[in-house]
Parts: C-alpha cells; sequence; structure tokens
C-alpha cells in the first residue's frame, strides 16, 4: 500500500501510479466532491470480483462508474430524453445517472437489469485518472460495507479491517473532505410515462381533497434535508395507529431523497439513507421509535402487479413509518393499501424551480 499525499506539485506524478495500478487490476483510493472512493477498472471483470471481496456483503446493489464526460459515458449507454436533461443540468456534480448498458463494462457494474450507473464526478483527480486512464472507473465510496462513509484517509484505515486493507494499491490523501451527501442516484430507465400520467391525476386529485399543512422553498441540499426533519417532527410523535405513510411526487432530482434523509435523521437512522432504485424497498433502524423505518422507490416498478407484489403490505400491516418515492406512480393503489391497515398518507408534491431550488408542499387529509 502506497499513500501519497496530494499538493499542488504532483498531480501529474499521482495520476501516473494510478493509471498503472489500474492497467495492473489494482484498486486506488481517491477524493471526490462528495467522500472518498475506491477505483478499479470497470471493464476488468476480476478486478471488480475484488472489490466485492473488499467491500463485503451487498446483496445485488452494483458498483456505479465514474467517466470523464458525456462522449465516454455513450461508449457504454444508451442516453435517452430524460437522461440527457440530467447531464446537461446536473454534471459534473454528485448525481449517479442509471441508464441502459450497450455492455462493454463487468458484471457488477452492469446491473443484472442490463443498466448502469454513471457519474461524472466533479473533482480534478478522479477527472484527470480517468482521462490519462483512457476507460471508466468504478465509483462506489471507499469504505467497506456498513462502516462509516470516509471523509479522511485516517478515517478509512481505521474502520477497515486489515484483511481488506491488503486489497488496497494506491491511496491519494487529499486531507479531509467535507462532509457531503453521497450522489444522488436517478434512474432513468423503465419510465411508464403513460402510468406517470395517471398517477401524477389521481396524487393531484387527492391533494384537492386535502389541507395544506406547510410550504417552504429550500434552496439547498441541506435545507431539504431539513425540511424533512421538521415535517417528521410534526408527524411522527402523533403516530400512534397504523402505518404512517409519506407519499413523495416530484420529478427527477426534485429532492425527493434529500427529504427522506431528513426523516430519517429525525429518527437517528445511523446508516446513510439512499435511493432504493435497485432495491425497490430499503429497511431501516432508528433509535427514536420502536417501528422500522422503510424507505420505498416506485421507479422500477413496471405495472400494477409488479407494485402489489412489492413486498410494501407486509411493513403496512406492522404499522411502520413508510416513505414511499414516485408514489404518484400508484397512487390509487397506495390509498386503498393504507386505508385498508388503518394508516395515514401524508402527501408531500415537489416543484423543481431551478438546480438549487424546491418549493416543498406537505398535504394531509381533511
Amino acid at each position: 500500500m502506497e499513500i501519497c499525499k496530494l499538493n499542488a506539485d504532483n498531480l501529474d506524478e499521482i495520476v501516473a501510479k494510478a493509471v498503472n495500478v489500474l492497467k495492473n487490476g489494482g484498486f486506488i483510493i481517491y477524493p471526490t466532491e462528495t467522500c472518498y472512493g475506491i477505483g478499479a477498472d470497470a471493464t476488468n471483470q476480476e478486478a471488480v470480483n475484488k472489490l466485492y471481496d473488499y467491500k463485503g456483503f451487498r446483496g445485488q446493489k452494483p458498483f456505479s462508474m465514474a467517466v470523464k464526460d458525456r462522449k465516454m459515458a455513450e461508449k457504454y449507454v444508451e442516453i435517452n430524453d430524460i437522461a440527457d436533461n440530467l447531464y446537461k443540468n446536473y454534471l459534473p456534480g454528485p448525481v449517479t445517472v442509471v441508464s441502459n448498458s450497450k455492455g462493454g463494462v463487468a458484471v457488477g457494474v452492469e446491473t443484472p437489469w442490463k443498466t448502469i450507473g454513471i457519474r461524472i464526478p466533479d473533482h480534478v483527480i478522479p477527472i484527470a485518472i480517468v482521462t490519462a486512464y483512457g476507460k471508466p472507473i468504478t465509483a462506489t465510496s471507499a469504505n467497506v460495507s456498513y462502516k462509516p462513509i470516509a471523509y479522511s484517509i485516517e478515517s478509512l484505515l481505521a474502520h477497515t479491517p486489515k484483511k481488506s486493507q491488503k486489497y488496497l494499491n494506491l491511496i491519494i490523501d487529499a486531507g479531509d473532505l467535507p462532509k457531503n451527501v453521497p450522489s444522488t442516484v436517478l434512474d432513468t430507465t423503465l419510465n411508464s410515462l403513460t402510468v406517470l400520467r395517471q398517477g401524477k391525476d389521481e396524487f393531484k386529485n387527492a391533494i384537492k381533497k386535502s389541507n395544506l399543512v406547510v410550504t417552504k422553498v429550500t434552496n439547498s441540499t441541506d435545507e431539504t434535508i431539513q425540511m424533512g426533519k421538521e415535517v417528521a417532527n410534526k408527524f411522527v410523535p402523533i403516530h400512534d395507529n397504523g402505518p404512517l405513510v409519506f407519499a413523495l411526487s416530484g420529478e427527477l432530482g426534485a429532492g425527493k431523497t434529500q427529504f427522506t434523509k431528513g426523516i430519517g435523521e429525525y429518527l437517528m437512522v445511523e446508516d446513510i439513507v439512499n435511493s432504493p432504485t435497485y432495491t425497490i424497498i430499503n429497511e431501516y433502524k432508528g433509535s427514536t421509535v420502536e417501528l422500522a423505518f422503510i424507505h420505498m422507490d416506485t421507479w422500477r416498478i413496471a405495472n400494477h402487479g409488479e407494485f402489489m407484489r412489492s413486498g410494501l403490505q407486509q411493513y403496512l400491516a406492522t404499522s411502520e413509518i413508510v416513505v414511499v418515492e414516485w408514489a404518484d406512480k400508484y397512487y390509487k393503489e397506495l390509498e386503498e393499501l393504507v386505508s385498508e391497515f388503518g394508516g395515514k398518507i401524508v402527501k408531500v408534491d415537489f416543484k423543481y424551480l431551478d438546480q438549487n431550488t424546491r418549493e416543498i408542499s406537505v398535504y394531509e387529509n381533511r
């Protein structure tokens, strides 16, 4: 293991070392605008297999990959109209855009659904490395599974078992990084516009029959997270019967996952709350209530049958606290299920005003 401290004079030397490690199937630790990441050649199956060994158990959760620009991304994925909008308005930046794969990358980077998550980091180091290497590298956080996100090399090594440290060939130490949240995952595949339109109408009709609790304009990720905490503080303490469901509606990138992070923070969930785009449902344990905190994303659910088989009902039956992103896709079905189990729905509508600004409105039944 070699640790290189980054300074103003050694960028080219460090990039050359990183490229050499990648060519030989090794791993590099590198800084990004969110946290320290671990990079391996995303087209090298043996290297990606070793990365799974390093990270430890993570189920079917794939590794996203970093590219230098859209042109490189287009070698590996199909960019549809929704993805095109994200590339133009959000990248480079802390966003992972999931698109259908064209192949050419290792299994584990390409998912079982033949999709790939693409990152264009807003940081000079990964961009310089990928540019020099000419191929994408993995863009997953450097920590092993279930250990803290690494914002410093000291913290990373302190929480990485010795048996995992043996995989690390080159560590690029850029000092302590700002404690930014991991990238937001936006899946542009399996989008049924018909389902979205029908669901949106049903959601709007439900809002018309509801009382407005609060509307707020947020100007940053932190403010959106804080609003999630405030809304949870209003509704969770009075939750005493049936499931409490926060039904979130808003376009890609509108802040739904960040709002959910705020609810998780209020519940004192220790794990990082991430989008369950791949897994459909994530379950967390909070320390402020005995109930589980359930986070669901319906984006990849293609029809009514899949929604009813998603596993949501078991959580509603045990009266958990549930957040559903893209709730408008199957709002009628969700409303019926919550009613069946004697629960309450809090509707949250997100409007994208510009790259940093969102208008968030919260409604409850009259």
